[in-house]
Order: structure tokens, then C-alpha cells, then sequence
């Protein structure tokens, strides 16, 4: 997953302090798909796929995962202990909006849009 999200990085190119942040929303986002999309049990018995796309609009990069899962994704409060849980938080902390597509049969797409300033 980790050169997943560093090939994400190179498309903020112009972009300041967005790569930081396009690798950690696309690292959470590929392992949430991973964990809870594309387990073969949750696959219909069909291969297990995810995409990801990322789309430079202006001042942002957009970080999109689509999956085969038609379970949209809730966020989570785990507690102080716990190890998992949090990756839908930690999107929402580092980017500037989050959502998903509304879930059907053959899956959705989550994504989140990653803010920075211009390079001078």
C-alpha cells in the first residue's frame, strides 16, 4: 500500500504540503477497501478489485477508492485502546471534505478532496 499512496504524491506536483497528506488519505483509504471490501467472503465469490483515482482540480487533489462492496463506510469511535478504527477519522483531520457515492450492488466509491496552498 505504501507505494500506492507515494505514486498518489507525485501528482501534487505545484501543490505545497499536499503530498503529506494525498499519502496518508490514500493509505487510509486503500486499507479500508483491503480490509473490509475485498475479503473474498464479501465479494460474492467474484475476483476481489479496488481502484483508485486521483484528479488534480486547482488547489487540490481529489483521492478517490472505488470498491465491490455495496456497505458504505461509518465512521468510528474507537476506544483509547483499541487498534483499528480510526482511518475514517484521520481522513476526515487531514483533508478538506470526505464522502461517498451512494452504495449499490456492484460497490461505491469513497473519496476525499486534499487542500494546499500554491507554490511560490
Amino acid at each position: 500500500m505504501r507505494s500506492e499512496a507515494n505514486v498518489a504524491s507525485s501528482d501534487c506536483r505545484g501543490l505545497s504540503c499536499c503530498a503529506e497528506n494525498v499519502v496518508i488519505v490514500v493509505g487510509e483509504l486503500i486499507a479500508n477497501a483491503a480490509r473490509h471490501a475485498l475479503e473474498p467472503e464479501s465479494c460474492d465469490g467474484g475476483a476481489a478489485t479496488a481502484w483508485l483515482g486521483l484528479v488534480r482540480r486547482q488547489q487540490a487533489v481529489i483521492c478517490a477508492v472505488a470498491d465491490t462492496s455495496p456497505c458504505a463506510p461509518e465512521p468510528q469511535w474507537p476506544g483509547d485502546l483499541s487498534e483499528s478504527g480510526r482511518g475514517l477519522r484521520i481522513v476526515e483531520a487531514v483533508s478538506s471534505s470526505w464522502g461517498c457515492t451512494p452504495p449499490q450492488r456492484s460497490g461505491k466509491m469513497v473519496w476525499a478532496r486534499v487542500l494546499a496552498a500554491p507554490d511560490l
